[in-house]
């Protein structure tokens, strides 16, 4: 296939072009497809491994809980107008939109991080159509692809001076003037571009919380904005200095008639400095104005994570259109909690009074000019000021050809030298993740070759992938202070920003584009994302740095806490450089990265990332090393990050087969990925979350139109099919890595596999070959199984090898057509145990989680407390007694009540806005066995937990805590016997003799209740 490579266009993956005869009938109402001759390496994830995925055409679901959800997405797919997608891009080209459409909205909106969403759409779009063949999603892609293509020559046209027009107009010049303390921001009331821009964060992860400045008003203005974060005059939340006569807060997400507000009762005087602030502790909400309470409403059920991720965060500038500020600002504070009235008092006379300043941000309006705003608060979240704008958005000449995007090139090229560009929201000076971006669109223009067989597509992609090279080596050569070629040690400066530098997977797509083209340069491009100062070298030598302390921070720009998503898609893209180079620190790094992750930082769901106390308030960072317990309460996981440690985990699967790599990734499929799309049929956004609260008694939040975890998402949910089945690259064997009702066509070996499941909601599994010869085929036996892996063909038991949790079971004959392989794999129900305070725990079922609903007795932030260890028989199945199934869903999904209790449980993959519990408190006080009570208090050996490598405010580290005596008695279930049983509380209650927690006589006391037990834990057994 040498000749492929020196070709112009490789059209190596076109399914219905190079064919072997008619393709290869693999039996009776099988599907025939078309076989590509000589299959070479394939470009994607695996593509030179021993394992190798399946296309997705190949693999169909059938009915059950990922089929629901997967046509969910795909009916907001058929019915989302595409043409919004297009219409920052032609901005962009200087080509016209229709007058009736709109841009998406939330981070698609003309910010910073346009165009990214456009990627996620064709992606999910191509996979949609590979499916099931439906050409609605075909349709839609061909034509958004064919008009990015136009885009993309529109303005790479530029350089042949065939457009008029210049460079892009230079930073507005926005001064500062004398505040309340210090100085302040003058917004003038005129000129209608002039307002602030707050970054996402300040806004995104706030449910309760505070936000307080200073203003003199310098005319009486009605409906003017002292701030207005939202989408649109729909959902919104604003406080106006005056909404005719008095200040107003409200907050909506349905328009002005819908609105929750806080009224205060007299006009804000005009020429003065007045201080704002309003807080919501969870229903009530109270407006200050001088320190003194003017409205309250204590029946508040919206706060700002109802707004849905808002891509219009302002200062100064309202939703509805109305006038803008003419005022001058100063103090602006964003808190993450309600501050109190002697809090809010104390800001009377200093700028943060007692607070410490705004936990959330702080901006204090002290720079000597320009448009950046600093951050006074720890999280450098910097604002913008958004200034007189020059010549329009079409009138920028590019500086290398090839470029395509929904905003100026120079918002890629400005992160490096000489500018070196920083996160914010000043839409002139600041950038945010641009290459992070840029791979979004490349991967859905490959994904769109690669599903439909868009040769047009891979056309652009290749122009996007020579642009990129020119721009990660040339640079931005005609911005003045230009010195000539980035180099290595410019290139670590750039992706060691906080969330400028975030690229994303881009790592991932050039080592694709270099297997396609032969085209040396894509690979070294790849390369060029190599986070060498700080994180690369650390990970190929196993030193887990993704939190440290404050003294030991690696590099010259990373933080103490590195950013969860912006990290785990590199590892992906060190994985595909691994595969299409062959240097093994590529593939070292990317193991051992995961290794941190999985389990130090793992949470039930199979997700991670939060804040602790102590930490900086971003739940989208990491947290630090085996802090599971003392993160669950702060917050929780962002959902793309789960998406790319899937990728990951299956990519690393390839290479070394380890079956624990397929148990993570089925914990978080069926946990986080699942649940992220609301059980509902609405399809005005996609109904996606993006975090994912674990904290007690808190509820989930759907929707995230042009968020990264809406985009992700709507990828998750159109491939459900991708790990089902894997194969080895001789084609020898077939991996069954999850049990999903599919049927897999493998027409290059002749066989085809229809698997019949309920999978989650049942525990059995049966396969029907169709298809004649020899072939190992290898089932997974999951690590969470606890009674046993049945298997049988054609009805008999098979007596070979023993199937062992945790590994694949592998079943090697000459099969037939009409061979049925049927699985049983009983649930049961365990708890997990958090690694750093064994009392807090989750209860799965099988693999996913079950969790408690309602609101904890002691209110929000307090745990479920349940003692259960009273109700286990010798099998250790809390599914018998402790926590039993009480009825079924109209879907299929079991209820669950325990005893301790009478508590609700069920899955977590049932998606809607109940309050709910990911984990609870174990209570414990007595050794118990069933009813018999021994009187010995269940003590805790000590294991020096919690053991963090950085510190936890509040928190001894090392510690004294550990696991209790039941606990390490029933880690040993299921028992065989009650001899077994008796026999393992006596070595257990030795060995806490042996470390002087039991005495002789308590551990004596201990056996002999034991002995007598045998009734209490064998009867239903």
């Amino acid at each position: 296939m040498a000749w492929l490579r020196d070709s112009p266009f490789n059209p190596r993956r076109l399914l219905q072009v190079l064919v072997l005869g008619a393709g290869a009938i693999v039996g009776s109402g099988a599907i025939v497809l078309d076989v590509l001759a000589d299959v070479p390496a394939d470009p994607g994830p695996g593509g030179t491994a021993p394992v190798r995925p399946f296309r997705l055409d190949q693999v169909r679901l059938g009915s059950g809980l990922l089929q629901e959800k997967r046509d969910r997405i795909k009916n907001f797919l058929r019915q989302y107008d595409e043409r919004k997608f297009l219409v920052l891009f032609n901005n962009q080209a200087g080509r016209s939109n229709p007058g009736d459409v709109t841009p998406p909205g939330g981070w698609e909106d003309g910010g910073l991080l346009s165009g990214h969403w456009t990627g996620h759409f064709m992606t999910a779009l191509s996979q949609a159509y590979a499916d099931q063949g439906e050409e609605v999603f075909k349709t839609k892609l061909d034509w958004m692809v064919k008009e990015l293509a136009a885009c993309q020559d529109a303005i790479t046209a530029r350089m042949s001076g065939n457009s008029t027009g210049g460079n892009q107009p230079g930073n507005a010049q926005v001064s500062r003037v004398p505040g309340k303390f210090g100085s302040a921001l003058r917004l003038d009331g005129v000129n209608p571009t002039q307002y602030v821009t707050l970054p996402q964060e300040t806004i995104n992860q706030l449910r309760d919380f505070t936000i307080a400045t200073w203003v003199n008003l310098a005319s009486a203005q009605t409906w003017s904005r002292l701030f207005d974060f939202g989408h649109d005059s729909t959902i919104n939340m604003f406080l106006t200095p005056s909404s005719g006569s008095a200040p107003r807060f409200a907050i909506t997400t349905g328009g002005s008639g819908q609105e929750q507000q806080i009224n205060g009762k007299t006009a804000i005087p005009t020429g003065k400095w007045v201080h704002i602030a309003v807080t919501l502790a969870s229903s009530t909400g109270t407006l200050y104005v001088d320190g003194t309470v003017v409205g309250t409403n204590t029946v508040m059920t919206l706060n700002p994570s109802n707004l849905d991720n808002p891509g219009n965060r302002w200062i100064g500038r309202s939703q509805y259109g109305d006038a803008l500020l003419n005022a001058t600002i100063d103090e602006f504070h964003v808190f993450n909690r309600a501050l109190s009235a002697a809090e809010i008092q104390s800001m009377q006379t200093s700028a943060a009074g007692s607070t410490g300043g705004g936990n959330i941000a702080w901006y204090k309006f002290d720079e000597e000019g320009g448009t950046t705003l600093k951050d006074a608060s720890p999280n450098g979240r910097d604002a913008g000021v958004v200034g007189e704008s020059g010549s329009g958005a079409a009138g920028w000449i590019p500086t290398h050809p090839g470029y395509l995007g929904a905003l100026p090139e120079d918002t890629v090229l400005r992160l490096g030298p000489p500018r070196w560009a920083v996160y914010g929201g000043n839409a002139d000076t600041n950038t945010w993740a641009p290459w992070y971006t840029q791979h979004k669109i490349m991967r859905g223009l490959l994904d769109a070759y690669y599903n439909t067989n868009n040769s047009q597509a891979y056309d652009v992609v290749v122009k996007m992938a020579d642009w990129a090279y020119l721009a990660l080596t040339i640079g931005d050569k005609n911005q003045p202070g230009y010195k000539g070629n980035l180099t290595r040690d410019d290139l670590n400066y750039m992706w060691d920003l906080y969330i400028a530098g975030e690229f994303g997977g881009a790592n991932e797509v050039f080592p694709e584009i270099y297997e396609l083209t032969g085209d040396a340069r894509h690979l070294q491009t790849a390369k060029a994302f190599d986070n060498r100062e700080s994180l690369f070298g650390a990970a190929v030598e196993d030193r887990d740095i993704l939190v440290v302390p404050k003294d030991k921070i690696p590099g010259r720009r990373r933080p103490e806490r590195l950013h969860a998503n912006t990290h785990v898609p590199q590892f992906i893209g060190y994985m595909r450089i691994f595969e299409h180079s062959g240097d093994q620190e590529y593939f070292d790094a990317a193991k051992n990265f995961y290794g941190w992750v999985v389990p130090h930082r793992e949470f039930a769901t199979g997700g991670t990332g939060g804040n602790y106390p102590g930490s900086n308030n971003n739940m989208e960072l990491f947290q630090n090393r085996d802090n599971i317990a003392n993160a669950v309460a702060q917050g929780g996981a962002e959902t793309c990050t789960t998406y790319n440690l899937l990728k990951l985990a299956r990519n690393l699967f390839m290479h070394e087969h380890n079956a624990t790599y397929m148990d993570n990734y089925e914990r978080g499929l069926f946990n986080m990925i699942s649940g992220s799309r609301a059980d509902t049929a609405s399809n005005g956004d996609p109904q996606l979350t993006y975090f994912q609260p674990l904290g007690p008694g808190a509820n989930r939040d759907y929707g995230n139109t042009g968020t990264c975890c809406g985009g992700t998402g709507m990828e998750s949910h159109t491939k459900y099919q991708e790990t089902v089945y894997l194969r080895s690259a001789d084609g020898s064997a077939l991996w069954v890595n999850l049990y999903v009702p599919s049927t897999l066509n493998w027409a290059e070996k002749g066989f085809a596999v229809k698997q019949e499941t309920a999978f989650p909601r049942g525990d059995t599994s049966k396969f029907t070959i169709t298809g004649e010869g020899q072939l190992d085929i290898k089932l997974r036996v999951p690590g969470w199984v606890r009674k046993g892996f049945q298997v049988t063909i054609n009805g008999e038991a098979q007596s070979g090898e023993k199937a062992q949790p945790g590994t694949y079971l592998t079943l090697s004959r000459t099969w037939k057509t009409g061979d049925v392989v049927e699985v049983k794999m009983p649930f049961t129900i365990r708890t997990e145990r958090a690694l750093d305070r064994p009392d807090t725990q989750a209860i799965m079922w099988g693999p996913v989680l079950l969790q408690i609903l309602g609101t904890p007795r002691g209110g929000s932030g307090s745990f479920w407390e349940m003692s259960l260890y009273r109700y286990l028989k010798l099998d250790g199945d809390y599914a018998r007694a402790a926590i039993t199934q009480t009825r079924t869903t109209a879907s299929g999904d079991p209820v669950f009540t325990s005893k301790s209790g009478s508590l609700t449980v069920r899955p977590y993959y049932i998606s809607d806005t109940q309050a709910a519990s990911s984990y609870f408190r174990r209570v414990e006080p007595s050794v118990v066995f069933g009813a018999l009570d021994t009187g010995v208090p269940n003590r805790k050996r000590n294991d020096g937990l919690p053991k963090y490598d950085v510190p936890v405010t509040g928190i001894p580290s090392p510690g004294t805590d550990g696991p209790t005596f039941l606990d390490l008695v029933w880690d040993q279930a299921p028992f065989a016997s009650h001899a077994a049983f008796v026999e393992a509380v006596t070595a257990t209650a030795d060995a806490f003799v042996a470390v002087k927690v039991y005495t002789t006589k308590e551990r004596d006391t201990i056996v002999a209740k034991a002995g007598e037990a045998e009734q209490e834990l064998t009867t239903g057994s």
